[in-house]
């Protein structure tokens, strides 16, 4: 896991953010956090982040990834 995605994970962790692991578009598949409001996730972290709107929220996780699972989330 590179440097990003572990920060983007402590920093949604310490917001009290769950992170859950996720396989969405863009061959991501790695930490990631769902929220109504995307500023809840954004304002937390410093990463630069991308998302998916799901039609009833947000799923946000780090733009890099390392492809790598990650083994630390829920799934």
């Amino acid at each position: 896991m590179d440097a990003d995605t572990m920060t983007f994970t402590d920093d949604m962790e310490r917001a009290g953010l769950e992170v859950e692991h996720y396989h969405g578009r863009a061959m991501w598949h790695g930490p990631a956090v769902r929220v109504d409001d995307l500023q809840d996730a954004l304002q937390e972290t410093r990463v630069r982040c991308q998302w998916d709107s799901m039609g009833m929220g947000y799923i946000v996780y780090p733009r890099s990834s390392d492809r790598s699972d990650y083994f630390g989330c829920a799934r």
